[in-house]
């Protein structure tokens, strides 16, 4: 376990995590390496190891905060929207998970290579995923008001699965089941065709 935080430690683990970020941003978590962070840091090797426990660390401290990217990207993509069909928002919303992950690739890869693990007190990927989820059941509600919360968050996050899932597909080359250029389609008839069957998820 890492030692207490103090503020000289606290500005070497921002240094290496913004670092680190970029790092993942251009080349994934492949390029997450201790001696390239350490020289960019102008830090030794092992003063990482002082901040975060190892490596893994810090790709679960850039997994959050690449979930919190997306969750804004996501949110910026409905601004003022609030008067438009449901039905439109939601292809707003799964239109602009479709455009981070293939304009943010690297990260995007790693935040579902690595994940996010729970601790004591950061929440695991299921209750990261609450703002994602907030954002698909606000316009689902207003298509089945009568649907208790529970109801909306669990077809919310089933129909985000679902949209990922598309995006794996249309992103993974070795699977190839959706071309890239079709995924904003793809994901628009999947969000209609959940609408027309009463988003019995």
């Amino acid at each position: 376990m890492p030692p207490k935080e103090t503020p000289k430690r606290a500005a070497l683990r921002e240094r290496l995590l913004n670092i680190a970020e970029k790092e993942v941003s251009e080349g994934g978590i492949v390029a997450l390496r201790a001696r390239d962070l350490a020289t960019e840091a102008g830090c030794a090797v092992g003063a990482i190891y002082t901040v975060f426990g190892d490596l893994g660390d810090i790709a679960v401290a850039v997994n959050r905060r690449t979930m919190d990217q997306i969750t804004d990207t996501m949110t910026k993509a409905v601004a003022g929207l609030d008067r438009e069909p449901p039905e439109d928002v939601l292809i707003s919303l799964a239109q602009a998970y479709v455009d981070y992950a293939q304009n943010e690739g690297p990260r995007w890869r790693t935040l579902f290579a690595v994940g996010l693990p729970q601790s004591d007190d950061m929440p695991g990927f299921f209750d990261a995923l609450d703002p994602i989820s907030a954002l698909f059941a606000s316009p689902m509600e207003k298509i089945h008001p009568a649907h208790t919360p529970r109801k909306l968050d669990r077809n919310a996050r089933t129909l985000f699965a679902a949209i990922h899932g598309l995006v794996v597909l249309g992103q993974e080359p070795r699977i190839s089941a959706i071309e890239k250029s079709d995924l904003n389609r793809a994901v628009s008839a999947l969000v209609s065709a959940t609408v027309d069957s009463g988003s019995h998820l």
